[in-house]
């Protein structure tokens, strides 16, 4: 019987009809991206198909986009309706984090020149009392960081009034540690409030100290981790210029409306306490 089949493509010749190397085509092998049809045992050599070049090729056109080679796996694996979805969730990402980048590398260049930065803000002054406060702590990476803000606000309010006690203040967000790329905090979500409340699960009860704070309103448009940058810098100046770091992190304060604020409305504060500078008699 004559074999009908098509005819098979070396690795070399798949190479040259896909356009991907062979480095790329032995990792995509072992990543089970594109295995080949047929592995010879004795020799070990590889045979691809000819339609498995229109699968390189995308997988190709994938990476030229950066998406993650975890990201092609699920995408190869979806259903065809499904894939340009997936582009599309991987491109708005990637325009997001260019944005961002974009902003860190122009607040960059201002830093290195002692430029003045293109947004200054109106530093002021207060004194916070001591304040009982439930909080949920946890470590993420910047892309995780919104969310996890907005969901943990909304459960700690529902906890607070779920056991009869009241919201005693404005949600204060702590960060710990530095959030970014690298760096995953922790941070830390905190409602004041007054009653009784007993801690569950990862929840838990704890003291705010007093202290003064250096503090900037800051409008919904530039609650965004590069524009924000700009607050932090103002607000750690302030205290540095007229005292002393205290030990306390620094904060967001949100006593605004966030869901109804516009850009240009006030949205929320970005806060630095710190001991300060006695003033001579």
């Amino acid at each position: 019987m004559t074999d009908t089949r098509p005819p098979l493509l070396t690795t070399g010749a798949f190479s040259r009809a896909s356009r991907l190397s062979l480095k790329a085509l032995r990792l995509y092998d072992e990543l089970g991206l594109l295995p080949p049809e047929r592995v010879e045992e004795a020799s070990g050599y590889r045979y691809y198909t000819a339609e498995q070049v229109e699968t390189a090729r995308l997988i190709a056109l994938l990476r030229v986009i950066e998406m993650p080679l975890v990201d092609i796996r699920a995408l190869l694996e979806a259903p065809p309706e499904e894939r340009a979805h997936l582009v599309e969730t991987h491109w708005a990402a990637a325009q997001g984090l260019h944005t961002r980048r974009a902003a860190v590398a122009r607040h960059l260049i201002h830093t290195l020149r002692g430029d003045p930065m293109p947004r200054s803000y109106e530093v002021q002054r207060r004194d916070v009392p001591a304040q009982t406060v439930v909080t949920t702590r946890r470590r993420l990476f910047l892309p995780d960081l919104s969310a996890y803000i907005g969901s943990s606000i909304d459960r700690l309010y529902a906890e607070v009034r779920a056991q009869g006690a009241e919201p005693a203040g404005a949600p204060i967000v702590i960060y710990h540690g530095e959030v970014g790329v690298d760096s995953d905090g922790p941070v830390e979500v905190c409602v004041p409030y007054t009653g009784t409340l007993r801690p569950s699960g990862d929840l838990s009860l704890r003291e705010e100290r007093a202290h003064t704070e250096a503090f900037v309103t800051v409008r919904k448009a530039d609650f965004e981790y590069h524009e924000l940058m700009a607050a932090y810098d103002a607000v750690d100046r302030y205290a540095r210029a007229h005292g002393t770091r205290n030990g306390l992190s620094v904060r967001e304060v949100y006593p605004y409306d966030w869901e109804g604020a516009g850009p240009d409305d006030p949205a929320g504060e970005v806060a630095c306490p710190f001991h300060p500078a006695e003033v001579p008699a």
